[in-house]
């Protein structure tokens, strides 16, 4: 989570490209609305420990593992994150 409360969540590759047509066929017309971004090829994020050039810290959700490694599709989180994306900003 940054500082200004984005949360991020890694993906499996490919996923920024596909991430209009897949929220378009979920039903939601107008993606900008949603304040959601996908993150493709060049794209960074600070990890943490890091304080952000003094903004405040960014802290891991929940760490990455082993286990975890291997990033879902985005598919499958993406209903749910439309779905608190258009409710927090309503």
């Amino acid at each position: 989570v940054s500082p200004d409360g984005r949360a991020h969540f890694f993906v499996a590759p490919g996923a920024a490209a596909e991430l209009p047509g897949l929220l378009y066929r979920m039903g939601w017309d107008d993606p900008a609305a949603l304040d959601l971004r996908g993150l493709g090829p060049g794209a960074h994020l600070t990890a943490p420990p890091s304080d952000r050039g003094g903004r405040g810290p960014v802290r891991w959700l929940r760490p990455p593992a082993l286990d975890t490694a291997n990033p879902p599709e985005a598919r499958l989180l993406l209903g749910t994150l439309a779905y608190v994306a258009h409710r927090s900003r309503a």
